[in-house]
């Protein structure tokens, strides 16, 4: 966020604090006039000449080497590498326009447009490209003119825009618009996937965010899957929905998935998932380390975190990462892959070996974190010690007392702020808290704990979900003197709640404990309910400076709980 916070500043330091020679704003859309076959383009705030840069070779994922922070680099002579401007003709047809920089203008034509009526710039989304700036590095806004008029959807005759090259199709509007970063389907139900054979099958997804308008009409579901159709009515106020399917054989045929959403009618989204086989689906969570995975091209699959974050203090329902945006648009979406090397290729391989079927893993992975952070908010109930975290996190779940009180506080909080904080803050013109912006009130204001905040991030996003095994590898954060005596209960209270969450009762709950030598005082889990099994192991793995598991030592250790669960489970 450097350089978004640096332009910021821009505007304080001119605007709030006297420094009247910045150059605050980028060029800004002032007129234009045609000249033949060419088009001339002014701008506001040019700020002495215009350039041309880029901040693609900064973009992580984008460049080796790359380190995210997105600083425009000045192109030498780089006009010719701007691909953002377009001109229109008396057809009202789009062609990409080439474009050179003369001073504080901009020159632009295209051959096929020999009399240009309209201008257009960076209207079909920037992203990396090489784009416009003036000298101090700030971009041109986005615009688009036609008869020196601006074009909204309401000025255009057309009901789209025409592009030359491109195929006339429909362009996103009404409730496709609205609702394209819907995330209809949870995060395991994509391209790839595999899904769990003879269990009954839970398919599930929203239906609108908070950031959606609330649906107005009939709302309906349709989903198709396996010559199975179906049509799920959405009742109002409902956020997801979710239907359950009869349980299927293990195939390796490759099927697809699909689901639209309509409300009153008209299409909001449409998701289709294809190359999904039924097999065996393993949920595995265990300490940060080095799985590596590339594009499906066997019957084992794996789906890794992507995402940056690992923790959360609020739940994300429907997707690891915070973005909505679809997968193939979404460098840090979670997808299904094939695992090239690491404990989700051993587990798999040899499930697979065994079996014959396709094998699914979901491998969510953080450093080290407290046992307590993968646990389901209400499991934290069931340990002694957690007591006041399960107090905390229903304070923010409507339907119990915890709640309610909350509810009375911070109606208190907001009629002290208005009556007493303010009237203090006029009347000194400083903030009487001494922070720089103040504070307000807010519902999770008592919320201190770090409980379930990596169960919000990397567990509730696959629940429901069937799963023919789940394995837990601790870490030696979890079993610090101070924690290992809490060990057993908060072990057994994460393996019943996930059970439960994930409606999986039966699946296998495979965990690495530590032996009595690496922690003395560590209690066993002995209240876990259904089918489980435990692997000792004897020493710690090595870990580096950024928190990831010596890959060597890691996949040694985890192949004891792999044999643990295949023998457990495939005996």
């Amino acid at each position: 966020k450097a350089v978004p916070g640096q332009r910021l500043a821009l505007h304080a330091l001119k605007n709030q604090y006297g420094r009247k020679e910045l150059v605050a704003d980028g060029p800004i859309f002032k007129s234009y006039k045609v000249e033949g076959d060419k088009v001339i383009i002014a701008f506001d705030n040019a700020g002495g000449g215009l350039v041309v840069a880029e901040t693609g070779s900064n973009a992580l994922g984008k460049a080796p080497g790359a380190t995210g922070f997105s600083n425009p680099k000045v192109i030498p002579d780089g006009a010719a590498q701007v691909k953002l401007f377009y001109v229109a003709g008396e057809d009202r047809v789009w062609h990409q326009a080439t474009m050179k920089i003369a001073g504080e203008t901009v020159i632009v034509s295209a051959p096929a447009v020999k009399a240009p009526r309209g201008v257009a710039y960076g209207t079909g989304g920037i992203g990396f490209q090489p784009n416009v700036y003036n000298q101090a590095l700030l971009p041109i806004t986005p615009f688009i003119y036609y008869d020196n008029q601006l074009v909204t959807s309401k000025s255009w005759p057309d009901k789209n825009l025409k592009i030359a090259g491109e195929p006339a199709e429909d362009s996103p509007v009404g409730k496709l618009a609205e609702y394209r970063k819907l995330p209809l389907l949870a995060n395991q139900f994509a391209d790839n996937a595999v899904l769990q054979a003879d269990t009954p099958l839970t398919i599930w997804g929203a239906t609108t965010l908070g950031w959606l308008p609330e649906p107005a009409g009939k709302m309906e579901v349709k989903l198709s899957f396996a010559g199975i159709e179906k049509t799920i009515h959405v009742p109002p106020g409902q956020p997801e929905w979710q239907v359950v399917l009869p349980p299927m054989k293990a195939s390796v045929e490759p099927l697809t998935l699909k689901a639209t959403y309509t409300i009153a009618g008209e299409l909001a989204h449409e998701s289709i998932c294809t190359n999904i086989v039924i097999g065996d689906v393993w949920y595995v969570a265990a300490p940060a380390n080095q799985e590596t995975a590339d594009a499906v091209t066997g019957p084992v699959r794996v789906m890794i975190r992507n995402a940056k974050r690992m923790t959360a203090t609020r739940p994300s329902r429907f997707t690891v990462s915070t973005s909505t945006t679809a997968a193939e648009d979404n460098r840090f979406a979670s997808i299904w892959q094939s695992p090239k090397g690491g404990l989700a290729a051993a587990l798999g391989s040899r499930i697979q070996a065994k079996t014959g079927r396709p094998v699914g893993i979901i491998y969510m992975s953080g450093n080290p974190l407290e046992l307590k952070q993968w646990m389901t908010p209400r499991s934290l109930q069931q340990v002694p010690g957690l007591i006041d975290d399960y107090r905390q996190l229903m304070a923010l779940e409507p339907g119990n007392s915890y709640y309610d009180a909350n509810v009375r506080r911070y109606i208190a909080d907001w009629k002290k702020y208005w009556g007493e904080f303010i009237p203090q803050m006029m009347a000194t013109k400083a903030v009487p808290d001494g922070k720089p912006w103040g504070n307000y009130p807010t519902l999770a204001s008592d919320v201190t704990t770090e409980a379930s905040q990596a169960y919000n991030v990397m567990v509730l996003p696959f629940s429901p979900g069937a799963f023919k095994g789940i394995l837990f590898l601790c870490s030696e954060a979890m079993c610090q003197p101070d924690k290992a005596a809490d060990f057993g209960p908060q072990l057994s209270a994460l393996a019943n709640g996930w059970k439960e969450q994930f409606g999986s009762p039966n699946a296998w709950f495979g965990y690495t404990v530590p032996s009595k030598e690496l922690a003395p005082k560590l209690t066993q889990p002995k209240q876990i309910k259904g089918a489980s099994g435990a692997y000792e192991i004897n020493h710690w793995p090595k870990v580096d400076a950024k928190g990831n598991v010596d890959p060597a030592e890691f996949d040694q250790q985890s192949a004891g709980l792999v044999d643990e669960a295949l023998r457990s489970v495939y005996h």
